[in-house]
């Protein structure tokens, strides 16, 4: 039994780029607090509210753990005194991170939810917990965080399924934005990179030096290979159009003739991008493919079918569905985000797949839908950029 989700969008606050208007704000560069000028009026968790010395009027500023400032929040909430304020903030801030998500029960998720609902950690942490106990593999097909940070909110997450997870990175696992994120400091290629290389280790992945990797279950008769469709690299800052490359299609082609493959009757592919174009559902119009699709999708089918895929696991555009296109042989199951729910308005959900001696699939949702802001699949494809509040 599989449990394939995708687009988690996983960070450090629990905001996202698909709802800007709930960001976290803080400064880019890493804030000034040398003791000499600044005295600590507050702390907890690793915020401090500091104030500077010999000010004429109370100059503060509020610092979180990574040393980086915080805007300090407007009077609400009937508190007048500014530390008050910036305590206050923080504590909520930091109620969003996965080490204070982690040890939480359902109850306390729930609660938190309804004073955040547009958090998505808190999210994450409830969705994984609705995942039955009967699942044999969890499969994450890209999109696990929202900007290359967030990793430890989907390790606190399936915890209790550790070993039996499978996944690979999408667009905003690898790619630049120019939309700014909370993210401090600022992401690069190398440390997207970087992170995700840590994620597969804790995940016992192996990746071949083209970035795939083959998983073989043969009790199960099943084989699973995992690719990045990230993998040719960014080729505009503005674009997140995806490629697997010739590198990763001919170890396809050569791990496709391993007996570890063809020897088994279920043979599963998982990436992020779509490889053929997806409607969006019932009188909804299609999204758009500018700046989205996968490049060589047509070489990647091609390659699927010489090599005898069963099924083909993606994400990317929050888009559920299942189909067999016109001239393949192998099925596509499109999962929605896990976290931020179906374009076509649907709740969040995943698929059950079962692999017997038929593939059997039904779609399980869970939690509540999101109230989702600015779409940055919309931003990305006009080239809209938004500027960074830091």
């Amino acid at each position: 039994m599989i449990a394939h989700a995708s687009d988690l969008h996983a960070s450090d606050f629990g905001d996202t780029f698909h709802d800007v208007r709930h960001a976290v704000k803080r400064s880019a560069r890493v804030a000034d607090t040398d003791p000499s000028r600044w005295e600590v009026y507050w702390q907890e968790s690793g915020w401090r509210v500091l104030h500077k010395k010999g000010a004429r009027r109370a100059k503060i500023q509020l610092v979180d753990p990574d040393g980086y400032s915080h805007p300090l929040p407007s009077k609400k909430d009937n508190l007048t005194d500014p530390v008050d304020r910036a305590a206050q903030y923080a504590c909520r801030v930091e109620a969003r991170r996965a080490r204070s998500l982690s040890g939480l029960s359902q109850g306390a998720l729930d609660r938190l939810s309804e004073g955040t609902p547009n958090n998505v950690n808190v999210r994450l942490m409830r969705a994984a917990r609705e995942l039955p106990a009967d699942i044999d593999l969890v499969v994450l097909t890209g999109d696990l965080t929202d900007d290359g940070s967030g990793y430890d909110a989907i390790r606190s997450a399936f915890e209790r399924f550790k070993g039996r997870i499978l996944a690979v990175p999408g667009n905003h696992d690898r790619y630049l934005f120019p939309l700014q994120s909370s993210l401090r400091p600022r992401p690069t290629h190398e440390g997207k990179a970087e992170r995700w290389k840590e994620f597969a280790a804790w995940l016992g992945i192996e990746l071949a030096p083209c970035g795939a990797y083959m998983k073989s279950y043969p009790e199960r008769d099943v084989a699973i290979i995992g690719l990045d469709s990230c993998a040719r690299g960014q080729r505009r800052f503005y674009r997140h159009n995806g490629a697997l490359g010739e590198p990763q299609l001919a170890w396809l082609r050569e791990t496709g003739k391993s007996a570890a493959w063809t020897g088994k009757k279920h043979r599963l592919v998982l990436l992020h991008h779509h490889v053929v174009p997806l409607p969006l559902g019932v009188g909804k119009k299609a999204p758009s493919e500018i700046g989205m699709r996968l490049d060589d999708g047509n070489a990647a089918a091609e390659v699927f079918d010489q090599i005898g895929v069963t099924a083909v696991l993606h994400g990317h555009r929050h888009v559920s569905e299942q189909r067999r296109p016109a001239g393949s042989h192998f099925t596509i199951f499109a999962a929605p985000s896990f976290t931020l729910g179906c374009k076509s308005g649907d709740d969040p959900s995943y698929w059950r797949i079962e692999l017997g001696d038929r593939m059997v699939a039904e779609r399980v949702y869970v939690g509540a839908k999101a109230v989702v802001g600015e779409d940055v699949d919309a931003a990305l494809e006009s080239g809209t950029m938004l500027a960074d509040d830091g």
